[in-house]
């Protein structure tokens, strides 16, 4: 039995995508609304498409705005109620994800976050799902200052969480970074594939999910 199981955070516990999309739509309607002198179609596809070339961004509206000569206190405001309203409605775990966290921890299995996003911003996503106690650790990027496939967050994890990698499993959405990442220290890797992404198709899990679920056919 593996002693922990450390997890990524967007894509394999919370539809991040998904979120982000319909903040990011419900924002681009709210600027147009206010004043933003284009179509609720084109915005909506521009400010999308920043957000996703920087998607932990501070200033992505500034920026957007700025770029279309729209600086405006009125249609930025308008832009961040509309984005934090959509956002924490649609801050929701994948089916199953607190059942299933509730059954590992009564089995004693340690479990942590190894995520590329900024720990506040992790801490934040986890209290808005409710899992936040599930978690023994949570390792973000000010931890090493390195993204996955670094080996740097996977070490960090094994070393707070007191365990050999092979003795772990990390789940992630992202072959290239969490698989790849896993593997190349030691750890077991499950690709939790009902995240939707498919780059990095040479590399090859030990494991996939097709929904959260299934990691309980690989623990009992």
């Amino acid at each position: 039995m593996f002693k922990a199981i450390t997890f990524d955070l967007d894509n394999t516990l919370i539809d991040f995508m998904l979120m982000k999309k319909a903040s990011s739509n419900a924002a681009a309607k709210a600027m147009v609304k206010a004043g933003l002198n284009m179509s609720v179609k084109q915005a909506e596809k521009e400010l999308f498409t920043e957000y996703i070339k920087d998607i932990e961004g501070e200033h992505v509206f500034q920026d957007f705005l700025t770029k279309h000569e729209a600086n405006s206190d009125k249609i930025l405001a308008a832009a961040l109620n509309a984005y934090l309203q959509t956002k924490y409605k649609y801050m929701k775990p994948y089916s199953s994800v607190k059942p299933v966290l509730r059954k590992l921890k009564k089995q004693g299995i340690k479990l942590a976050i190894v995520t590329d996003a900024p720990r506040l911003k992790a801490f934040q996503r986890l209290d808005a799902l409710g899992i936040t106690d599930f978690f023994d650790i949570v390792i973000g990027f000010e931890d090493t200052r390195q993204h996955k496939p670094n080996s740097a967050p996977f070490k960090k994890a094994l070393k707070a969480l007191n365990v050999k990698p092979k003795e772990v499993l990390h789940i992630g959405d992202w072959l290239e970074r969490d698989i790849a990442g896993a593997q190349n220290v030691g750890m077991i890797a499950a690709w939790a594939k009902y995240g939707g992404n498919t780059t990095g198709k040479k590399v090859k899990p030990d494991f996939t999910l097709n929904k959260f679920d299934d990691l309980l056919n690989i623990i009992f």
